[in-house]
């Protein structure tokens, strides 16, 4: 089975040795390109960090130290990428949605600092703030969309059998290219699958195409899920 990864470069270079190992033809197609903002930390004593993202980790960590803060982090590869730069996780939740990050928080006070993309949603700012603690969001980078030549990007997306599409931002980048009526043609017929439920929203909303959501947003979710697919059409084209 031959995978489109869509997100950027560097993730998808990271990423694709998850799908090779398990026998999936990789093609690349970043439709995202991360862009370093610079930024300065307020001169506040925080009580919390939340990272929503290892690449919000990396380039806050790879200027500033945490003095104590407890961190909060969604997802395992966010977890690990704290980990990596020598601290410990204070409380991740066991569902990567925003509204199950929140859950960590009730009954807590103090202030919250959460470096972010530039192009993030808002609603665990929002919803942080509705439950009393003080957020000071913190913008370290933001994304834009890369453009390709048509014929590059139809050749790519009409050689796969199933799309991946880990974020919003994604789904951008191809909108930002093609036409939907030109999307909604190439992608007929091939698996679409979503990385959480925002994506498949997005999804929904802008193409009303449907996609595949593994029930925990992870790329290990992701291959089994192809497998399982991958084979039952193998066993429907044998019989």
């Amino acid at each position: 089975m031959r995978v489109v990864l869509t997100r950027s470069p560097e993730d998808i270079q990271k990423d694709r040795q998850v799908f090779e190992r398990e026998g999936f033809e990789v093609i690349a197609l970043p439709l995202i390109q991360e862009v370093p903002l610079h930024f300065e930390v307020p001169r506040v004593e925080f009580d919390f960090v939340v990272f929503q993202s290892p690449r919000a980790v990396r380039l806050f960590l790879s200027k500033y130290r945490l003095d104590g803060e407890k961190v909060v982090v969604v997802g395992e590869k966010t977890k690990r990428e704290v980990e990596r730069f020598g601290y410990e996780v204070w409380a991740m939740p066991e569902d990567y949605y925003g509204k199950e990050l929140l859950k960590i928080f009730r009954g807590l006070s103090g202030k919250v600092l959460l470096p972010r993309s530039g192009v993030g949603r808002d609603e665990v700012i929002e919803g942080l703030r509705e439950l009393g603690l003080e957020v000071y969001p913190l913008e370290v980078y933001t994304l834009k969309e890369k453009i390709y030549e048509r014929g590059e990007l139809v050749e790519k997306l009409s050689g796969a059998d199933a799309v991946l599409f880990a974020s919003p931002s994604a789904l951008k980048g191809l909108l930002a290219n093609l036409q939907k009526e030109d999307i909604k043609r190439l992608l007929a017929g091939k698996v679409l699958v979503c990385l959480g439920k925002t994506t498949e929203d997005f999804l929904k909303e802008t193409l009303c195409l449907y996609c595949h959501t593994p029930e925990k947003p992870t790329l290990e979710k992701v291959v089994e899920l192809l497998k399982t697919m991958a084979l039952k059409l193998h066993n429907i084209n044998g019989e």
